[in-house]
């Protein structure tokens, strides 16, 4: 990496300095951890627990939220809880969007059956 573009240095040459980034730059080889760790220290913040089997299951009283990449599901038996796990993740500063019940997620078709 060089100094970018109007960037002069004190005493030396250009060449000769490291550059040490403050955050990760979006499309790194470390941006998809950068973000889950992100996501899960977040997550943790409003109560929701890490699967101990699969790293893109969080639990949190009786809702389960699923994340695949930059897409996530919740899985409640009551739609209640679902709104305030989506409400609680908003008010982390998280950006989401509630698009409601899906017909299908990342390829899988979920019919909701009402028994």
């Amino acid at each position: 990496m060089e100094l970018p573009q109007g960037i002069e240095t004190a005493c030396g040459k250009p060449k000769d300095y490291v550059l040490k980034l403050l955050s990760n730059i979006y499309g790194q080889k470390q941006a998809g951890r950068v973000w889950n760790s992100y996501l899960v220290e977040k997550l943790g913040q409003i109560g929701f627990k890490p699967s101990l089997i699969d790293d893109c299951v969080f639990y949190r009283d009786n809702v389960i939220f699923i994340v695949y990449v930059d897409d996530g599901i919740f899985v409640s038996p009551d739609d209640q809880h679902i709104s305030a796990a989506i409400q609680d993740i908003i008010d982390t500063g998280l950006d989401i969007e509630d698009q409601g019940h899906p017909n299908d997620y990342v390829g899988v078709a979920i019919k909701r059956l009402r028994d």
